[in-house]
Protein backbone atom coordinates (compact mmCIF):
# COMPACT_ATOMS: atom_id res chain seq x y z
CA UNK A 1 0.00 0.00 0.00
CA UNK A 2 1.22 3.54 -1.07
CA UNK A 3 0.41 6.92 1.16
CA UNK A 4 -0.01 9.92 -0.98
CA UNK A 5 1.14 12.68 1.23
CA UNK A 6 -0.40 15.26 -1.02
CA UNK A 7 -0.53 19.18 -0.09
CA UNK A 8 -3.29 19.94 -2.26
CA UNK A 9 -5.99 21.49 -0.95
CA UNK A 10 -4.02 23.18 1.52
CA UNK A 11 -4.00 26.43 0.01
CA UNK A 12 -7.39 26.71 -0.69
CA UNK A 13 -8.61 26.27 3.19
CA UNK A 14 -5.61 28.80 4.46
CA UNK A 15 -7.31 31.54 2.38
CA UNK A 16 -11.12 30.29 3.09
CA UNK A 17 -11.10 29.70 6.21
CA UNK A 18 -10.55 33.25 8.02
CA UNK A 19 -13.12 34.69 4.76
CA UNK A 20 -15.20 32.33 6.64
CA UNK A 21 -14.51 33.75 9.86
CA UNK A 22 -15.17 37.17 8.27
CA UNK A 23 -18.47 36.59 7.15
CA UNK A 24 -19.76 34.41 10.15
CA UNK A 25 -18.43 38.09 12.25
CA UNK A 26 -19.81 40.37 9.87
CA UNK A 27 -23.28 38.28 10.23
CA UNK A 28 -22.89 38.14 14.15
CA UNK A 29 -22.20 41.92 13.99
CA UNK A 30 -25.21 42.93 11.83
CA UNK A 31 -27.68 41.38 14.41
CA UNK A 32 -25.87 43.55 17.32
CA UNK A 33 -26.27 46.19 15.41
CA UNK A 34 -30.15 45.57 14.95
CA UNK A 35 -30.62 44.71 18.22
CA UNK A 36 -28.72 47.81 19.91
CA UNK A 37 -31.33 50.29 16.65
CA UNK A 38 -34.49 48.55 18.46
CA UNK A 39 -32.99 48.89 22.20
CA UNK A 40 -32.16 53.02 21.01
CA UNK A 41 -35.73 52.86 19.65
CA UNK A 42 -37.46 51.52 22.68
CA UNK A 43 -35.76 53.51 24.53
CA UNK A 44 -36.39 56.99 22.86
CA UNK A 45 -40.39 55.66 22.70
CA UNK A 46 -40.23 55.33 26.63
CA UNK A 47 -38.41 58.40 26.98
CA UNK A 48 -40.65 60.24 24.96
CA UNK A 49 -43.96 58.49 26.53
CA UNK A 50 -42.86 59.71 29.96
CA UNK A 51 -41.54 63.37 29.06
CA UNK A 52 -44.93 63.77 26.94
CA UNK A 53 -46.91 64.29 30.11
CA UNK A 54 -48.12 66.70 31.74
CA UNK A 55 -45.95 66.56 34.65
CA UNK A 56 -43.22 65.50 32.27
CA UNK A 57 -39.19 66.04 32.72
CA UNK A 58 -39.34 63.08 34.60
CA UNK A 59 -35.86 62.02 32.82
CA UNK A 60 -34.56 59.41 30.64
CA UNK A 61 -35.80 55.58 30.91
CA UNK A 62 -33.34 53.04 31.42
CA UNK A 63 -31.92 51.34 29.16
CA UNK A 64 -33.92 48.40 28.38
CA UNK A 65 -30.53 46.28 27.23
CA UNK A 66 -27.01 45.96 28.16
CA UNK A 67 -25.42 46.00 24.04
CA UNK A 68 -25.63 49.42 24.17
CA UNK A 69 -22.45 51.31 25.61
CA UNK A 70 -22.10 55.26 25.58
CA UNK A 71 -25.74 56.01 25.51
CA UNK A 72 -26.57 59.57 25.23
CA UNK A 73 -30.33 60.74 25.73
CA UNK A 74 -31.12 64.15 24.80
CA UNK A 75 -34.93 65.04 25.50
CA UNK A 76 -36.17 68.37 23.59
CA UNK A 77 -39.76 69.37 25.20
CA UNK A 78 -41.67 72.50 23.72
CA UNK A 79 -44.83 73.76 23.86
CA UNK A 80 -46.81 71.05 21.46
CA UNK A 81 -44.45 68.72 20.75
CA UNK A 82 -41.61 66.51 22.64
CA UNK A 83 -38.34 65.19 20.50
CA UNK A 84 -35.97 62.04 22.17
CA UNK A 85 -32.96 61.58 20.67
CA UNK A 86 -30.96 58.77 21.71
CA UNK A 87 -27.12 57.07 20.53
CA UNK A 88 -25.12 54.95 21.77
CA UNK A 89 -22.61 52.49 20.80
CA UNK A 90 -22.88 48.72 19.76
CA UNK A 91 -19.49 46.85 20.56
CA UNK A 92 -17.64 45.91 17.44
CA UNK A 93 -16.51 42.28 16.65
CA UNK A 94 -14.92 43.03 13.51
CA UNK A 95 -11.76 45.32 14.24
CA UNK A 96 -11.23 48.64 13.45
CA UNK A 97 -15.02 49.36 12.28
CA UNK A 98 -17.44 52.01 15.13
CA UNK A 99 -20.60 50.58 15.03
CA UNK A 100 -22.99 53.31 16.07
CA UNK A 101 -26.80 53.64 16.62
CA UNK A 102 -29.25 57.13 16.39
CA UNK A 103 -33.17 56.80 17.16
CA UNK A 104 -35.48 60.36 17.18
CA UNK A 105 -39.01 59.44 18.72
CA UNK A 106 -41.37 62.64 18.32
CA UNK A 107 -44.63 63.01 20.46
CA UNK A 108 -47.35 65.37 21.50
CA UNK A 109 -47.19 67.01 24.53
CA UNK A 110 -50.62 66.25 26.67
CA UNK A 111 -51.77 69.56 27.72
CA UNK A 112 -55.14 71.08 28.73
CA UNK A 113 -57.34 72.46 26.50
CA UNK A 114 -60.43 74.25 27.95
CA UNK A 115 -63.60 73.08 26.31
CA UNK A 116 -65.92 75.73 24.64
CA UNK A 117 -68.80 76.84 27.45
CA UNK A 118 -72.25 75.89 25.75
CA UNK A 119 -74.62 79.04 25.34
Amino acid sequence: MRQHNDDRGSTELAIAAPALLLLVMLVVQAALWMHGEHVAADLARRTAEQSRTVEGGAGPAAPSGSVLTDVSVSVDRGAEEVTVTVTGAVPSLVPGVSWTVRHVSVAPVERFVPGSEAQ
